[in-house]
């Protein structure tokens, strides 16, 4: 089926499901664009409700929506139409609109992991995806997402995670909860922040079930949450701050690197 109009009911769909957080919740899709994006999710083994092919899309990408006529319902649409429905400036021509996975009830058989990466308000979408690909590429198990934090099914997060956000596992949950939690698994929380009291990272001995947790970009990890946790700093030269995706980076790094090491 090839659609030719703007107004086509799928097609304002698709571009409510890309630019309006209410209507992936009502829906419970998320919507996503490009070949790299379409095809980790179907290796992740998630369910594709259904895809929107430009006529440009189908010739570059063939192999693509061959994969995609394979597990779900695909509609040719004309350069014009996707290009009504895309937020990219260059669009590929490939968007997908899958379904969200329930991942609030995931914090158990995330806390059966030895290290995790929880974030405190992390608001922008870019650092929130940035955040979780580095973690699932220097061996963190998995992800709690407090409140405050991006809508991690926006495609702003979805593109920076570059897929990670498929496999990584994940959930949103208040911090102190999860804390608190974490604690009763015997897991030792730090939270990274500029304080008197803060261990400086390099000299700290991670124990083997570890949490760390990486606060909001201008205002850090709030009060409540500070309190339950110890603390630590990354040593920097020439700067007052490190990017929150670039601190978490190189405390993934050092909070993995035994295991790292150990697959290489």
């Amino acid at each position: 089926m090839l659609i030719t109009s703007r107004k086509n009911e799928t097609a304002v769909k698709s571009r409510r499901l890309l630019s309006e957080k209410k209507i992936r919740d009502r829906e419970g899709l998320f919507a996503a664009e490009g070949f790299k994006l379409a095809e980790e999710a179907l290796k992740a083994g998630l369910e594709i409700e259904y895809a929107l092919i430009s006529e440009e899309g189908s010739e570059k990408f063939p192999q693509t929506v061959s994969l995609l006529e394979k597990n779900c319902t695909v509609f040719t649409v004309t350069n014009e139409v996707y290009q009504s429905i895309s937020e990219q400036k260059s669009p590929q021509g490939i968007f997908i609109a899958g379904k969200i996975l329930d991942k609030s009830v995931n914090l158990d058989k995330i806390l059966e992991n030895d290290k995790i990466l929880m974030l405190d308000c992390v608001q922008d979408s870019g650092n929130l995806g940035t955040m979780i690909r580095t973690a699932e590429a220097l061996g963190i198990e998995g992800a709690v997402l407090g409140s405050g934090c991006a809508d991690p099914w926006s495609p702003k997060v979805l593109r920076a995670s570059m897929g990670s956000i498929f496999r990584l596992p994940f959930c949103g949950i208040s911090l102190s909860e999860a804390i608190d939690r974490a604690k009763e698994k015997d897991f030792t929380v730090y939270a990274a922040m500029l304080d008197g009291t803060a261990q400086r990272l390099g000299d700290l001995d991670f124990p083997k079930k570890t949490a760390v947790v990486i606060g909001n970009e201008g205002h850090g990890v709030g009060a409540e949450v500070a309190e339950k946790c110890g603390k630590l700093y990354i040593p920097i030269k020439g700067a007052e701050s490190l990017n929150a995706a670039a601190a978490a980076a190189v405390i993934c790094w050092e909070l993995g690197r035994n295991d790292t090491s150990q697959n290489r």
